[in-house]
């Protein structure tokens, strides 16, 4: 980064700043984009994000999923239904309880899963995870709540007023 628009006086922080912007827009661009991931399913990452967490099998709400997950309900909503769609996931009533929508991930959608995250192993985290074990433990909490606490400095709405920015 270059110029007077450097953050203020945290020039010396420039670099890691860029590399911040360079992760969020390629996994902006990686997360959205669906493609086979060795499976015969077209998925985005975000899509896959949903079935991990549906099957840890903790029974939430849809919109508590939306909240772990740092993305809004409709934007939730609206890959449920291309989940759905795809034949990964079912919407359910449990219990004879009419009120409430459960979500049940297929057998195709754990297939689906299981080979995401086989190719997404291959390709990224092995590497990463190498990389970190050359950390301590303390570096790597320092490095977690920096990510932490800039994730959720970020605005996930567009109903974020100007003045909230």
């Amino acid at each position: 980064m270059t110029g007077s628009g450097t953050f203020g006086s945290g020039i010396e922080y420039s670099e890691f700043v860029e590399q911040i912007i360079y992760l969020c827009n390629r996994s902006a661009i990686s997360f959205s984009t669906p493609m086979y991931f060795n499976s015969d399913v077209k998925i985005t990452a975000h899509e896959i994000q949903i079935i991990e967490y549906l099957l840890e099998e903790r029974d939430e709400k849809m919109s508590d999923v939306a909240k772990r997950l740092g993305i809004t309900r409709g934007a939730f909503s609206n890959n449920v239904s291309k989940l759905v769609e795809k034949g990964c996931i079912v919407k359910e009533h449990r219990n004879d309880n009419k009120k409430n929508l459960y979500l049940t991930v297929t057998p195709k959608g754990l297939n689906t899963y299981k080979q995401y995250s086989k190719c997404v192993y291959e390709r990224s985290f092995s590497q990463m995870f190498s990389t970190i074990k050359e950390l301590s433990p303390e570096t790597l909490d320092v490095f977690q709540k920096v990510l932490k606490d800039f994730a959720d400095s970020l605005p996930i709405s567009q109903k974020t007023s100007p003045d909230s920015i």
